[in-house]
C-alpha cells in the first residue's frame, strides 16, 4: 500500500495535507481504487470538511476504463474524477472528455496549493516519472508523492 499515514498526517512537512491527487493508468487503478474506497484519505463531500481529492485516470479508450461505473459514487464521496483518453479515435463512440495523457492534464490544470498537497500514483513508468517531476517542480514535498507499482 501507500505510506499515507506517515506522509499525509500531522505536521511532518510543516503544512497539513489538504488536497490529495490520485494518478492511475490502466490496471494501476486497482490500488488507487483501494485507497479511494478505504475511507482513510480524509476526503468528504463538498461542504462537509475534510480534504479535497482529484483522480486523473488515463486509458487508451473508454472501453479500457474499468470502474467507470464507480465514478458517480466516488464523486458523491468528494472525489473529482478526470478521465483521460489517449486514443479517442479508436473508440466505438464519440469521446467528449479529456484527451492525451494524464501528465498533460496535470500540466494543464496545475497544482493549486502544492505545499498542502499529496499524491498517490500507480501506472506506467512514463506517467509516474512525468507526474513526479511536475509535482516536485510545482512544490509538492517529495515524501508526499507516493507510488505503488
Amino acid at each position: 500500500g501507500f505510506p499515507t499515514a506517515e506522509n499525509m498526517e500531522g505536521f511532518k512537512y510543516d503544512f497539513p495535507t489538504q488536497n490529495v491527487l490520485f494518478f492511475a493508468t490502466g490496471s494501476g487503478i486497482a490500488p488507487i481504487r483501494a485507497a479511494i474506497e478505504s475511507g482513510q484519505m480524509g476526503v468528504n463531500p463538498p461542504g462537509q470538511g475534510g480534504r479535497t481529492a482529484r483522480l486523473y485516470y488515463g486509458v487508451s479508450t473508454p472501453e479500457d476504463m474499468p470502474y467507470a461505473d464507480k465514478f458517480a459514487q466516488w464523486e458523491l464521496a468528494g472525489f473529482e474524477i478526470v478521465p483521460v483518453v489517449s486514443r479517442p479515435e479508436e473508440t466505438g463512440a464519440e469521446w467528449f472528455g479529456r484527451t492525451g495523457y494524464v501528465q498533460n492534464a496535470l500540466e494543464e490544470d496545475g497544482v493549486a496549493v502544492p505545499r498542502n498537497s499529496a499524491a498517490l500514483l500507480c501506472g506506467v513508468k512514463g506517467m509516474t516519472e512525468s507526474v513526479k517531476d511536475l509535482l516536485s517542480n510545482a512544490g509538492v514535498f517529495e515524501g508526499r508523492i507516493m507510488t505503488n507499482f
